[in-house]
């Protein structure tokens, strides 16, 4: 079955975590040759991704710290209508959305499972096997620190970033108070774990909603636009701002769950 004829699939994993289903579509034909694999590149799919050709969550392990989005908020209610909005498109083949409930905004990339295939692990974790060694040691170091208290994270919209990537709504701090709050622990985090990535002084803040398997072709581009519009105006009045839920050291096995494991110190 080409990887493009049909949402259900696409959408599988991550929609039946979200408790959503998903209809095929009404006049799926047979996949024709420029729906196939073979013209459509991969992007965030295939071996050793996030995701496989079929837009199910695939086996990607790791550790991060992340501040949940409220589901009580206005902006979560203005992503799940982005979400909606996404799989009633001409796009929705091409895209594999997070569960509800795994929905957040990334503080501090902590280490993955391509850190070890790729000698990139600092000098204290660099004798790790695998991820879950890798965590202990982050714990324990974390309840060992004496991190800055971190007060209330409220993040405003910034705009959706281009389409040809993933799903993604780009977050700037709302005030001073949070744009402190959130470069000092920055700042902390990596002292503390020696790591810092190639990006880190020039990171977005972020929430994704979902992710781009394939790359698109020049014909995407006008419904991307006007999915990019149309997503844009949910984020407006309440819904332009979120106060996030407080930051805590979390695992994940897959995009699909990220459970907490050590929440930071609170102001």
């Amino acid at each position: 079955m080409s990887i493009l004829n049909r949402r259900s699939v696409l959408f599988g994993a991550a929609g039946t975590a979200a408790g959503l289903t998903f209809a095929p579509t009404a006049n799926a034909t047979p996949a024709t040759a420029d729906r196939s694999p073979g013209r459509r590149e991969p992007l965030a799919a295939g071996p050793g991704k996030k995701w496989d050709l079929d837009g199910n969550a695939q086996r990607f392990r790791g550790n991060t710290f992340v501040c949940p989005v409220p589901q009580d908020s206005a902006f979560f209610e203005a992503e799940t209508e982005a979400m909606k909005l996404m799989r009633r498109s001409s796009l929705a083949d091409q895209y594999a959305c997070l569960p509800h409930q795994s929905m957040h905004m990334t503080v501090f990339d902590a280490t993955t499972q391509d850190a070890i295939t790729k000698n990139q692990l600092p000098g204290w974790l660099a004798d790790c096997k695998d991820v879950s060694e890798i965590s202990q040691r982050i714990l324990a170091r974390l309840q060992q620190s004496e991190l800055t208290p971190v007060g209330p994270i409220r993040m405003k919209v910034k705009g959706f970033r281009p389409f040809d990537a993933n799903f993604t709504m780009d977050l700037t701090p709302a005030d001073d108070a949070t744009f402190n709050t959130l470069w000092t622990t920055r700042r902390e985090l990596s002292a503390l774990l020696d790591i810092r990535a190639s990006n880190f002084d020039t990171y977005q803040f972020h929430s994704t909603i979902g992710y781009r398997l394939v790359k698109p072709l020049d014909s995407d581009v006008p419904p991307m636009e006007r999915l990019a519009a149309e997503c844009t105006a949910l984020f407006t009045g309440d819904a332009a701002t979120v106060t996030m839920e407080h930051p805590a050291f979390n695992l994940f096995d897959d995009m699909l769950a990220f459970p907490q494991l050590w929440l930071l110190p609170k102001a």
